[in-house]
């Protein structure tokens, strides 16, 4: 049977936890015997992405915000392929998706997987009524976000679809090989505190806010040889972990401030890890990487904010503070640091059995699976 693709419209120079999602997504479509191609530009770091997960790319212009360039991809996309569906991630796609669907008179089924923003913006006019008759489904990972976009959207109630995100537990799990293999190459004793952080190292992910918190002079970690900060992840800007690591020498914490560049086994960095703490100041749904930590027995402490509060219970799998209050943060970082080192592991192993239990990848794909069919996506 000549099935027709469905394709994840990426048309992005970044490698962020949005685009790795919509890889590893197509990755388990692809796998279940469904053709996928990822709409990304060419020599990209998706390219690259691809090249190693072995997925076929359809080149694209690299787009930002509301740029031109992708009206006339999308239509070539549209005709040439003529695919049974096209996934994207961010609401500016909306725009070339339903032009592109329109002009090239495809029968292409459109969803739009809500993985950025909360919903916070008022779509009720005309235009945007008219675009999302166009749309299968829109589909964020929080109950907070589906209720925001079915109070402030022009949609359809029942297009608004929440499947929240699930997580690989086998890739993902406690290591103790992974966990001493870390530890013993960047010189961190076995019994030491990592506090660690993943994503991109970024001022709004609250990278300097994170090492100011915990190391500044009424920072929890500073008097405390035990205690070490890891970040894994790319820099938003070149010189910017450059920035950090001077930061880390002034607050005299340089031999226990730690930075990884990005890397795809990034689980083996999760493994040494006893806290997983993100400092962000933006208004995330519901981060990936919180997950991913979890599902590794990481302790995960996070501001309560949009559906991050749905990920856990306080107290029990992880911690929340007051989102964007650095004081909120320095207290809720002292509190965990001052827990018994067999109750830190005692509520990761409560955290790994929360996302096995209600967050596993696979559960997570057959709701995908069964949207797929419901909306007449041809060959699900």
């Amino acid at each position: 049977m000549n099935q027709k693709p469905v394709v994840m419209l990426l048309p992005y120079e970044s490698c962020s936890g949005l685009e790795l999602f919509g890889l590893r997504f197509a990755g388990d479509l692809q796998a279940r015997g469904y053709p996928v191609k990822i709409a990304a530009p060419a020599g990209s770091l998706l390219d690259k992405q691809c090249q190693a997960r072995g997925l076929e790319l359809w080149p694209v212009p690299a787009t930002v915000k509301y740029d031109l360039s992708i009206y006339p991809a999308c239509f070539k996309m549209f005709r040439q392929l003529e695919p049974s569906a096209v996934v994207a991630f961010r609401t500016q796609m909306m725009y070339p998706m339903f032009f592109a669907r329109l002009f090239a008179s495809a029968e292409t089924r459109q969803f739009l997987f809500y993985r950025i923003g909360v919903g916070n913006h008022w779509r009720k006019d005309p235009i945007h009524r008219i675009l999302f008759r166009g749309l299968s489904a829109v589909v964020p990972n929080a109950d907070y976000v589906a209720g925001k976009i079915r109070k402030l959207w022009g949609i359809d109630h029942e297009k608004v679809v929440c499947i929240k995100s699930g997580v690989d537990v086998v890739r993902y799990r406690q290591d103790e090989s992974r966990r001493q293999n870390l530890r013993q190459s960047l010189g961190i004793g076995e019994h030491d505190l990592v506090i660690g952080s993943s994503g991109r190292i970024h001022p709004e992910k609250g990278s300097e806010i994170l090492l100011r918190a915990l190391f500044d002079e009424n920072g929890p970690g500073r008097s405390r040889s035990d205690v070490h900060l890891l970040y894994v992840g790319r820099e938003y800007q070149p010189g910017y972990a450059d920035h950090l690591r001077r930061l880390a020498v002034d607050l005299g914490v340089d031999k226990r401030f730690h930075l990884l560049e990005f890397r795809n086994d990034v689980e083996a960095v999760y493994s040494g890890l006893d806290l997983f703490a993100f400092a962000v100041t933006s208004n995330e749904a519901y981060a990936y990487v919180v997950l991913e930590a979890m599902a590794s027995g990481v302790v995960p402490v996070v501001p309560a904010t949009g559906g991050m509060t749905e990920m856990y219970e306080d107290g029990v799998e992880g911690f929340f503070f007051e989102h964007k209050n650095s004081d909120s943060l320095r207290a809720c970082l002292k509190k965990a640091l001052e827990l018994p080192r067999q109750t830190i592991q005692t509520m990761g192993n409560a955290a790994r059995t929360r996302i096995v239990e209600h967050a596993e990848w696979g559960r997570m794909m057959e709701k995908y699976l069964a949207l797929f069919h419901k909306c007449g996506v041809a060959g699900f």
